[in-house]
Formats: C-alpha cells, sequence, structure tokens
C-alpha cells in the first residue's frame, strides 16, 4: 500500500524557511486550513498537491518522496520440530 506522507511535506516546508501563514498565502488559503491539511484533519486534494510540489519548488521526478510502501506484516506458521 502506497501512503502519503505528510510529515515530509512538514519537513520539506520548514527546509524552506516557510512558516504555515507563508505557505498558506502562496497557496491562496487561508493558514488555519492548510495547517489542518498538512496536520492531517483535511484532505490534502491533487490540486494542493500540485500546488505544494510548486510552492516548494519540487521537481516532477522527485515528487516521490512524499509517499511511502508499507508492507502489512505478516504472520507466519512454524513447524513444531519433534
Amino acid at each position: 500500500m502506497v501512503e502519503f506522507n505528510r510529515n515530509r511535506v512538514k519537513a520539506e516546508r520548514i527546509a524552506r524557511g516557510l512558516s504555515v501563514e507563508e505557505m498558506a498565502k502562496k497557496m491562496g488559503i487561508h493558514a488555519g486550513t492548510y495547517s489542518k491539511k498538512e496536520n492531517g484533519k483535511l484532505r490534502i486534494t491533487v490540486e494542493d498537491l500540485s500546488l505544494i510540489f510548486t510552492v516548494l519548488g519540487i521537481p516532477e521526478k522527485d515528487c516521490g518522496i512524499f509517499f511511502t510502501t508499507s508492507v502489512a506484516n505478516m504472520a507466519t506458521n512454524k513447524k513444531k520440530v519433534n
């Protein structure tokens, strides 16, 4: 399963020296709305994601840094040795 890593968005924003307020302004939304998106309280749309990449100056080829692949834990059956 591929999951979106919101923590990476926050880390990239901070690394570029942008506050929540500055990021929101560049995206044309309220700071509270942006904060909720970044913290998982509101859904980040494809349009939001595209704008985030643009604002942060992340090239399309590097967008995969925001996604992680999780592998479900698998139970294994062990044979009893007699």
